[in-house]
């Protein structure tokens, strides 16, 4: 009888020992938690008018809008398309109908697509 109670007690002990170390590994492994960040994307604006002139080396567009004139970046993987097909940045010429989608970046207007309206025949 004596013996069993001696194995049970060093069972007991065992079993004891064994979880308060499992608890404390598991305490020891978790990580800090990190609170989220947001980060503000550029915001896809658009505008559309005329084109009042393009400056092929400068990669400037201006725009007549209703608003005025607004000038526009090309960014230099800027698509310019017309209607659905892909052009090339010599259409753009003065009298166009044009639609310009920007973002801002350090106050300047920069374009990553113009579409120019396709001409109805």
């Amino acid at each position: 009888m004596r013996r069993l109670f001696t194995v049970l007690t060093v069972a007991f002990a065992v079993v004891s020992f064994s979880s308060m170390v499992s608890a404390q590994v598991a305490t020891q492994t978790q990580k800090p938690k990190v609170a989220a960040v947001k980060v503000a994307t550029p915001v896809a604006l658009s505008a559309s008018g005329t084109v009042a002139k393009f400056d092929e080396a400068t990669k400037t567009l201006t725009v007549t809008t209703k608003t005025g004139d607004k000038d526009f970046t090309l960014a230099a993987d800027a698509k310019i398309m017309v209607g659905a097909k892909a052009a090339v940045a010599g259409d753009l010429v003065a009298g166009k109908n044009v639609k310009v989608t920007y973002a801002t970046v350090d106050g300047k207007h920069v374009a990553s697509k113009v579409t120019i309206a396709a001409e109805k025949k």
